[in-house]
């Protein structure tokens, strides 16, 4: 319930659905934060350059979202937890470490091109796009998706999506979800005295996310939380 006494989206998700999802997100938030070893030695503002680029088949960040589906139109939005060439307190203004206090948020749309099903097993495919954001005031909420598009835009990308969902109970399922990006807009930013660039026009990109899916209405109309990481491709 929010502060005017209003129940929010996230708790009408119910909650057997929803602790399952923070848990899952919680656990591979951890993951992406601690274990990249590129992220932990990037203790602060890279100098001038190219940010979240990296070669050599290792991370070049990551991130923690959620998706929702209404119908064929998805709509997904999230936060950064790592940036190659960025350290924590660049991408955030401080703690807790996550969507409150981002400087770094992405938002996007695509439209279902296909879909099968067999058993308890679906296949999605969709196409669309993906813009990244860069806000020094921070302040996002998941129950709130217009604030993951606030600030300036600083990346835009054309995606192609290829979701494989199992479904492990009535109405929730585990998604497996790979994304193909393609930069299509890159202008520079400024941040602590240095100006960066998030990839470049032209870098490709595959990126695979898990977390838990929940259908919440027969039309289908969904909600994903899911926490992934990309690799750098081309």
């Amino acid at each position: 319930m929010d502060r005017s006494g209003r129940v929010t989206r996230r708790q009408l998700l119910g909650g057997a659905g929803k602790a399952a999802a923070i848990g899952v997100a919680a656990t591979a938030a951890g993951w992406v934060e601690i274990g990249n070893p590129l992220a932990a030695s990037a203790a602060g503002t890279a100098s001038s350059g190219e940010v979240g680029s990296v070669a050599d088949g290792q991370s070049a960040y990551e991130y923690v979202g959620e998706v929702d589906q209404d119908g064929d139109s998805l709509v997904y939005y999230g936060y950064y937890t790592v940036m190659v060439g960025l350290g924590k307190q660049s991408l955030f203004s401080g703690a807790p470490f996550d969507e409150t206090t981002s400087r770094f948020t992405y938002f996007g749309r695509a439209q279902l091109v296909g879909r099968q099903a067999r058993n308890n097993v679906f296949v999605i495919d969709a196409v669309g796009t993906l813009q990244t954001y860069f806000h020094p005031n921070v302040g996002a909420d998941f129950d709130h998706p217009a604030t993951f598009h606030a600030g300036t835009a600083i990346a835009a990308d054309d995606v192609k999506f290829h979701d494989v969902l199992s479904s492990t109970a009535p109405n929730f399922g585990v998604p497996n979800v790979t994304a193909f990006l393609e930069r299509t807009h890159a202008p520079t930013f400024q941040l602590g005295g240095h100006s960066h660039r998030f990839g470049h026009v032209g870098m490709k990109a595959r990126s695979t996310a898990s977390g838990l899916g929940q259908k919440l209405d027969p039309k289908p109309k969904g909600h994903l939380t899911l926490a992934g990481q990309a690799f750098i491709t081309g």
